[in-house]
């Protein structure tokens, strides 16, 4: 709520703010016809930069609404994860299998 008085339009960015609180067109264009004729221009520029301003904050609005009712992609079921009783081999288990191997062989060769 405001309490303090509303002030005078002094500047170009004062009339182009006001412009752009007025929801109805043809109001906003009557308030630009109001402003002096030497700031018509500069605040017909500050307005419409004001409008791309926020039609793009807008758009960029919309596509986070758009990604915010997405869902996300489900987990993946616990069958597919590896189990901790079902583990493969280690690289410390490969290689002593193969050491084993190859003294065996040697022990054969030798005897």
């Amino acid at each position: 709520m405001k309490t303090q008085a509303p002030q005078a339009l002094r500047h170009p960015r004062d009339y182009a703010a006001a412009i752009l609180a007025e929801p109805l067109r043809k109001r906003r264009a009557e308030l630009l016809q109001l402003c002096p004729a030497h700031w018509r221009d500069q605040v017909r520029e500050h307005v419409q930069s004001a409008f791309a301003k926020i039609a793009a904050y807008r758009q960029h609005q919309a596509g986070r609404a758009h990604l915010a009712r997405e869902r996300p992609p489900a987990a993946p079921r616990r069958e597919a994860t590896s189990s901790i009783t079902h583990h493969k081999n280690s690289e410390l288990d490969v290689g002593n299998k193969h050491l084993a191997g190859l003294r065996a062989v040697l022990g054969k060769g030798a005897a």
